[in-house]
């Protein structure tokens, strides 16, 4: 069986501890965590989890919170509902049966018990699922790109990748988290009528309507919500709205691309707690190595580290610093290194193309392709690397 994944519903601590500490192999992967309330379902539809594991306490256990996690109709796409709790009666669990709840378990249940059960649950669903003709939605994944130091090509990477991903078939989202000085929207040749200023401030707040209206698409295919006019705007933008952009968005992109500013601001470092994996990009030089090991120690103090991937950029053969000493200081091995091509970069972004539509075949749009084609090998596997192959050589 695949890896099963488990998103946690939960307003108490104790239970979003207690479910993590049950499922810690590798066969269980938690997701994320919310809470019982009114945009909860959007949360989860985001996430596409395999379960849903509802900790609460057995005394809050009533019609009307099983009524609550059946209006959420987590059967529909593929998942189930099981609730762990203080205390299990009879009465709880014939309660919970006539709500579709698939399991209602003790909080002192032992890890194999409770990990035996939701395997058991996840592959009778998924039989059931298929009989029934049920597609499960590709879970949205983050990648946030941040850096301690600027200069490092941060915006070229990101910008690069998510047209990578737009031209290959898949639902991206570019979003310019540069609230100060972010130019991805020049990179990419767009004039965009509203920015993120504009989605935070509707009156309406942030949903599909909203994000669709203050996005800009870019002729791959890529849609961008665009950083703010002018540096001042930058306060408007708050780590709430990070929370609920992403939330909205999960249920409609398959990859979402976050282009951070260099600093550890509270916007920032929500996008970068939001995403699945964070992407240091660092140049081949002693500043750069400081301040990726800075950023290395705050990562871990807010328990972000385990999501740590490091790129190279602007590697050359005589650097004095080089890639090892970065893998050495860091603990981490390079997840990809990029060349120097300083005419065919400033030469691309001068004239508003991604270097992978500008120089198709420059060593670094092969770079940057390989790129990209790990990433989705590594999150959608070999047969959907192929066809995504296919059709952009269509598009050509």
């Amino acid at each position: 069986m695949s890896e099963i994944n488990v998103v946690v519903c939960s307003e108490q601590t104790e239970y979003r501890v207690a479910v993590k500490n049950l499922l810690e192999t590798d066969d269980f992967n938690v997701i994320g965590y919310c809470g019982i309330e009114a945009d909860t379902k959007t949360k989860i539809q985001g996430y596409v989890p395999d379960v849903v594991v509802f900790g609460v306490e057995s005394d809050d256990i009533n019609d009307e919170f099983l009524s609550f996690i059946d209006d959420l109709d987590l059967s529909s796409s593929g998942a189930s509902a099981v609730i762990l709790t203080d205390k299990v009666t009879v009465d709880i669990v014939n309660s919970a049966a006539q709500y579709g709840i698939r399991q209602v378990a003790a909080l002192n249940t032992s890890a194999e018990e409770f990990s035996a059960n939701l395997k058991k649950i996840v592959s009778n669903e998924r039989k059931f699922s298929k009989k029934i003709n049920v597609e499960k939605k590709q879970r949205s994944y983050v990648y946030a790109f941040f850096s301690g130091k600027g200069g490092v090509g941060k915006t070229t990477i990101a910008t690069n990748l998510a047209v990578n991903l737009a031209t290959k078939g898949k639902k991206t989202l570019l979003i310019d988290l540069d609230l100060q000085f972010g130019d991805a929207d020049m990179a990419l040749d767009l004039n965009p009528s509203e920015t993120i200023v504009d989605l935070v401030r509707d009156a309406h707040g942030i949903n599909a309507d909203t994000l669709t209206t203050c996005c800009t698409t870019h002729s791959s295919g890529l849609s961008v919500i665009s950083s703010p006019s002018s540096p001042e705007l930058a306060e408007y933008v708050q780590p709430n709205h990070i929370t609920s952009m992403l939330d909205v968005a999960k249920n409609y992109f398959d990859y979402i691309i976050l282009d951070c500013g260099c600093n550890l601001t509270d916007p920032v470092i929500m996008a970068l707690e939001g995403s699945d994996t964070i992407f240091m990009v660092n140049d081949v030089n002693i500043l750069s190595l400081k301040r990726a090991k800075l950023c290395q120690n705050v990562l871990t103090q807010i328990n972000q580290q385990d999501k740590l991937k490091i790129l190279i950029n602007k590697n050359q053969k005589k650097n004095n610093v080089k890639i090892a000493d970065f893998e050495n200081v860091l603990g981490l091995e390079s997840y990809a290194v990029f060349s120097s091509d300083l005419k065919n970069i400033n030469n691309s972004l001068n004239s508003g193309q991604p270097t992978v539509l500008f120089k198709p075949r420059a060593v670094i749009s092969k770079e940057l392709q390989a790129f990209t084609d790990k990433i989705i090998l590594e999150r959608e596997g070999k047969e959907s690397l192929e066809n995504t192959k296919k059709i952009s050589r269509k598009k050509k």
